[in-house]
């Protein structure tokens, strides 16, 4: 615990983007638990702000970039991630303009240098990381060394996430269906495009409309139904 607290502590200290949380100061007290202050991020994960805001796509992608640019920053560094979700990037608003944040840099992987001295110890039948951002690479849990493709792909499913309500595998399924079938599915299964899931959700929306006898929120942008979306794969 004390060498990815440390780890953390090294990768957030290489950085410097105005869209990555930063760290101002570090050490142990005197009792020997180690510390390090950090940039207090007052904001929601990503896609709660989005729902709640109902931004338009544009505006989804706006903000998306500004995650993919402190994620190159990160990759730049070489800092790897590896756990990209909506809770590890968190929206504020600055003088009415949102910016967000990445935070938790807790399973991150240098690339090129070492970020602590002390052993790092991770099962070989863990995963690291959240399934349902996960690459298949990830999940393969080989020893092959990731590389900065699997935090694009875990963008790519945020993406997906911010413009349908939805990842692409549902994550309490993939928790349920146990180890083996939970890397089978991410390792081989093709979900489907987001402008299937957006159908779905629209006909969602009608139905529930119909029920109240009025509208209903819902985590898409009102013109997103308008918009035809296509899966990009690699």
């Amino acid at each position: 615990m004390i060498a990815r607290f440390e780890a953390e502590r090294q990768a957030l200290a290489l950085m410097d983007h105005p869209n990555i949380a930063k760290v101002f100061d570090g050490g142990a007290t005197p009792t020997g638990r180690p510390y390090f202050v950090m940039e207090l991020v007052r904001g929601v994960r990503i896609t709660e702000f989005c729902a709640e805001a109902n931004l338009s796509v544009e505006a989804r992608l706006r903000l998306f970039v500004l995650v993919c640019q402190a994620i190159q920053h990160a990759h730049q560094k070489g800092i790897i991630h590896r756990d990209l979700k909506p809770s590890n990037i968190l929206v504020t608003v600055n003088d009415g303009v949102p910016v967000p944040k990445v935070i938790d840099f807790g399973i991150a992987k240098a690339t090129g240098q070492r970020l602590t001295d002390k052993t790092l110890f991770t099962s070989s039948t863990a995963f690291i990381g959240t399934p349902a951002y996960m690459s298949p690479e990830q999940a393969e849990m080989s020893s092959v060394d990731m590389d900065t493709r699997s935090d694009i792909y875990s963008l790519g499913v945020l993406l997906y996430e911010l413009l349908t309500g939805r990842t692409p595998f549902d994550g309490e399924e993939l928790l349920r269906s146990g180890l083996d079938e939970m890397r089978r599915i991410i390792r081989n299964e093709e979900p489907p495009p987001p402008s299937r899931q957006v159908t779905r959700m629209s006909q969602w929306r009608v139905s529930q409309a119909g029920e109240s006898g009025g509208s209903t929120p819902s985590a898409l942008p009102l013109n997103l139904t308008r918009s035809r979306l296509i899966w990009i794969g690699s």
